[in-house]
């Protein structure tokens, strides 16, 4: 899966936008260059933008991004809001997977098919 990341210049929110199968291998390459980038304010919030990516074909994948995103750079992580975006018909499968993988308390992780929705709330506000 390639996996692009960048920072929002405006936000400050870093993306990562995956697409074709999800590799795990792929999506920490990106995570930790970019938790490594001094750019990358600490507890900053994170969109993975995974709308073109083959959810259907590869759902572990869902599972071993949460447990990175809670295990890997826990300094850098902390605190943050983390944005998982899917294509709408995957909405409630991804949110289901979320719930019963997601187990930090000092970060939350959320489903959304909106990106409008999934940006205001990294900026702080409650959909």
């Amino acid at each position: 899966m390639p996996v692009a990341a960048h920072i929002d210049p405006d936000s400050r929110i870093v993306m990562f936008r995956c697409s074709g199968n999800v590799g795990i291998h792929e999506a920490r390459r990106a995570f930790d260059h970019m938790m490594t980038d001094p750019a990358v304010e600490a507890n900053a919030g994170s969109l993975w933008d995974l709308r073109s990516a083959a959810i259907e074909e590869r759902p572990r994948a869902i599972p071993d991004i949460v447990d990175m995103l809670q295990h890997r750079h826990p300094e850098r992580t902390g605190g943050s809001r983390i944005a998982l975006l899917v294509a709408e018909e995957h909405g409630s499968d991804v949110s289901t997977i979320v719930e019963k993988n997601a187990a930090s308390e000092s970060f939350k992780v959320r489903v959304f098919s909106s990106y409008s929705i999934a940006a205001r709330w990294l900026g702080g506000e409650e959909p």
